[in-house]
C-alpha cells in the first residue's frame, strides 16, 4: 500500500511528505555502514547499490513507461493507453518519434500527475537508454544514469 501511495498518487510526491521518509532511510543507512555523520549520503546508497526516495520514484515511473513501449500487453488495462508516443501523433518522422506526447497540464498540481511526470522523465533519457530491449538491461543502465545524475 505505501508503494502505491508513493509512487502514484500525485499528492505522495510532495517532498514535506517524504521528507521524513528520507531522513530515516539516510540515518538507517549510516547505522548499517557505521559510517560517520558527516558522510554524504550518496557514498551511502552507491555502496549498498540503491537509489534515495526520490529517484526512487523515477526509476519505478521510468519502468512504468518502458514497460508502456516494450511490453504493453503485460501491463493492467488501465495503464494500456494511458500514455501517446508521438509517433502516433504525426504522420511524419520526427526526431522526437519515441519520446512521449506531452499535454501540458494547467496547474503546478497536474505537473506530479504520473502521466505527465513519467512522460518528461523518459523524454529526459538518452536514445540508448529507450531503445534497450533487455529489462535487465534497462533497469541496470537507467539506476547508473539516475546515480550519475546526482
Amino acid at each position: 500500500m505505501l508503494t502505491v501511495r508513493v509512487f502514484y498518487r500525485p499528492k505522495a510526491t510532495y517532498h514535506s511528505y517524504l521528507s521524513k521518509l528520507e531522513v530515516l532511510n539516510n540515518k538507517i543507512l549510516r547505522i548499517l555502514q557505521n559510517a560517520a555523520t558527516h558522510t554524504h549520503t550518496i557514498e551511502l546508497y552507491k555502496h549498498y547499490n540503491t537509489l534515495p526516495l526520490h529517484l526512487l520514484h523515477n526509476y519505478q515511473l521510468l519502468l512504468l513507461v518502458r514497460k508502456f513501449v516494450h511490453h504493453v500487453d503485460q501491463l493492467p488495462s488501465v495503464f494500456q493507453e494511458y500514455f501517446i508516443q508521438n509517433k502516433f501523433i504525426h504522420d511524419y518522422n520526427t526526431r522526437e518519434n519515441y519520446n512521449m506526447h506531452i499535454i501540458a497540464p494547467y496547474t503546478s498540481y497536474g505537473k506530479r500527475f504520473v502521466k505527465y511526470k513519467a512522460s518528461q522523465l523518459w523524454n529526459s533519457l538518452t536514445e540508448n537508454l529507450k531503445l534497450l530491449q533487455s529489462t535487465s538491461a534497462f533497469k541496470k543502465d537507467l539506476k547508473n544514469y539516475l546515480l550519475m545524475g546526482i
